[in-house]
């Protein structure tokens, strides 16, 4: 999805971006990032490596394929390490002489320990990468640029 915004502060390589909302916040894509929740306008923090100022109109495009994939990703992963977990609980049991019910237990707390590490670990990486929505166009440049 794309739309346009206009730029209200910048901070390395951020910037908030107030976009008009044509929608209902429940019918917005964006409306997990959205600083300015339930407004007439929405507030939202951007990636922006075209630089752009305050006051500058742009275009910046909100990743919803990605943020299926992510959910699918943490949703699924978590499945996984509870799955991973119980079952290395039962195993643990049977090889140790436990009562099931607490190795099934150690085990579920351990897989989803070190499933949730795993999935923190690649959701820092991804979300720099993927999950900010990110300016992809300078439709037109404010003031702070000098005349045009």
């Amino acid at each position: 999805m794309t739309d346009n915004g206009l730029v209200i502060t910048t901070e390395e390589d951020f910037a908030e971006v107030e976009v008009d909302c044509l929608k209902e916040c429940h019918d917005c894509t964006a409306r997990n990032l959205c600083i300015g929740n339930k407004q007439n306008t929405g507030r939202l923090s951007v990636k922006n490596p075209l630089h752009a100022m305050p006051g500058d109109e742009v275009k910046i495009q909100i990743p919803d394929e990605n943020y299926s994939q992510a959910l699918i990703l943490l949703f699924g992963g978590l499945l996984v390490a509870i799955l991973l977990g119980t079952g290395g609980g039962y195993l643990l049991a049977v090889v140790f002489s436990l009562r099931s019910s607490l190795a099934s237990f150690i085990g579920l707390s351990t897989g989803l320990a070190i499933g949730g590490y795993v999935l923190s670990r690649i959701f820092r990486r991804k979300n720099k990468k993927q999950l900010y929505p990110v300016i992809i166009d300078i439709i037109k440049k404010g003031d702070c640029h000098g005349s045009a």
